[in-house]
């Protein structure tokens, strides 16, 4: 499959970073196209794809056409190829931007839709959500695509700003995490250097424990014994009411999707 990625920000790299890997089986072909030509000639190079001149260029060579750039742009740029689309599949990684919308932005009948990644794909780790909109019988092409580079998973569309919230915010939230508890360490005496390199092996050896179980709460139960350091720490915690924060941080990471549309 030959796809083109206009943008060349942090998910157009994740994602051709997370197709580019090392025996990756059907991996694309991926062609770039930014207004920051500089941008999309630096991610070709480090990719292995290509960069075009102009965004018809790209369309003209391209199969499936992924839209990559801030929501308030997607809908101009959506105009400016419309008329070379013809039976190309579009599908749009932009937050706040319905099926509705990119569809009222290209020709009748186009065939378009929304996926929303997250940066975990540049290693084969990604969450990808899928609102199938109107690709048809092309759906199965598209989620094979994506599937390279991560799980995927079909949402209903008025679910997908929930989706989101959940999985596409995780990575940036995750970090906030590990810096604070890395923070936390070095106030206990902690280097610096040292407290991150635990924090970060920390998460990064609970998190696939827990994908491997698939039962957080069986791992919170084995982990949080009785009297023990976990149990301290996650006591405090719901002391603290997290599970209300993180209600509270969904609830405005959803809100703001819905600014965005």
């Amino acid at each position: 499959m030959n796809v083109g990625l206009i943008g060349a920000g942090h998910i157009a790299r994740a994602l051709a970073e997370g197709w580019s890997r090392p025996g990756v089986p059907g991996a694309p072909s991926v062609v770039f196209f930014d207004v920051d030509a500089a941008k999309a000639r630096e991610l070709a190079a480090a990719t292995g794809g290509a960069a075009a001149a102009t965004a018809a260029a790209l369309v003209a060579e391209a199969d499936l056409i992924i839209v990559a750039v801030r929501p308030q742009l997607v809908e101009g740029v959506l105009r400016d190829v419309g008329a070379a689309v013809g039976e190309r599949r579009v599908v749009s990684v932009a937050a706040g931007v319905t099926l509705a919308r990119l569809q009222a932005a290209l020709p009748t009948g186009a065939r378009v839709a929304r996926v929303m990644p997250n940066v975990a794909a540049a290693l084969g780790l990604g969450v990808f959500l899928l609102v199938p909109g109107t690709l048809g019988p092309g759906v199965a092409e598209v989620e094979g695509l994506f599937a390279l580079a991560g799980d995927v998973i079909a949402v209903d569309e008025a679910l997908f700003d929930a989706a989101t919230a959940v999985a596409g915010c995780m990575p940036g939230i995750l970090a906030y995490l590990v810096e604070t508890f890395a923070a936390a360490g070095v106030a206990h005496g902690l280097a610096g250097d040292v407290a991150v390199r635990l924090a970060i092996g920390g998460v990064h050896g609970a998190a696939a424990i827990v994908a491997r179980d698939g039962d957080p709460a069986a791992v919170l139960a084995a982990a949080a014994t009785p009297g023990g350091m976990t149990a301290a720490a996650v006591e405090k915690l719901a002391e603290r009411e997290l599970a209300l924060t993180v209600t509270d941080a969904v609830a405005a990471a959803v809100a703001r999707a819905k600014e965005l549309a």
